[in-house]
């Protein structure tokens, strides 16, 4: 899967645009619940395959097959990533693990937006300016640590240079005085940014990540799916400065 896949409408989107996330990007294939183990080892041997032709050296390291449906899923999510890794450190494509980077930052997005509301309950997350803040500050932490560290099992230095990096300084060298931005995640030409408010080419932030050195063609805003449709969205880059 590419981005044009996950979303559509995205290779012949004017500049500037904004395009929704496929409502099946988390999906497994839209297997009945009564075959996703079947479904589910059918594409674990079919994915360690495909990486073993990409990386003959790749071990897939395995207790056995998971027993429950989570196991069995989050067993097909991590050769999923670990293929698109592949493809990365062996022949330099980031179009498979700019999908997979999304797909992770969704996932992990969900659920450290439910554990925070959790904590905020019980009172146990440091409020300084308002729950939000807090809220979102706690969001972002979260899903930046768990990418790291995921990024890190694949092989793949993200606090370098390279052009997959994780809350790193973005410079913007165009104007007198140099300045920055810190995209949640870069992959690429793609820019991530974990939130949950909703950003636009009006945001200051959006419009800072489009000015960078990098020159994103995209940026990717990852926000909650429990905050509704749509929650998640790309924007592509505009045909004038914005």
């Amino acid at each position: 899967m590419l981005l044009e896949q996950a979303f559509p409408g995205l290779s012949n989107a004017p500049g500037g645009a904004i395009i929704a996330l496929a409502d099946n990007i988390l999906d497994l294939s839209g297997p009945a619940r009564a075959t996703i183990a079947e479904v589910t080892l059918a594409q674990s041997n079919v994915l360690i395959e495909q990486i073993r032709a990409i990386d003959p050296d790749y071990r897939f390291q395995t207790l056995g097959f998971p027993q429950t449906q989570q196991g069995q899923i989050n067993q097909v999510d991590g050769l999923r990533f670990d293929r698109a890794a592949a493809f990365f450190r062996v022949k330099g494509e980031l179009r498979p693990i700019q999908v997979e980077t999304l797909r992770f930052l969704q996932k992990r997005t969900d659920l450290a937006y439910a554990r925070g509301l959790k904590l905020l309950k019980a009172d146990e997350l440091p409020i300084r300016l308002s729950q939000q803040e807090a809220l979102g500050n706690y969001v972002d932490r979260e899903v930046r640590r768990d990418l790291r560290d995921r990024y890190n099992q694949s092989c793949i230095d993200s606090a370098g240079v390279g052009p997959i990096r994780v809350n790193r300084r973005e410079n913007d060298s165009s104007g007198s005085d140099a300045t920055f931005r810190r995209p949640d995640a870069r992959v690429g030409s793609v820019a991530f940014d974990v939130t949950l408010t909703q950003k636009t080419l009006k945001t200051d932030q959006v419009r800072g990540f489009f000015a960078a050195d990098f020159r994103p063609t995209q940026v990717v805003i990852a926000r909650p799916s429990q905050l509704g449709p749509d929650s998640t969205y790309i924007i592509t880059r505009p045909e004038k400065k914005p």
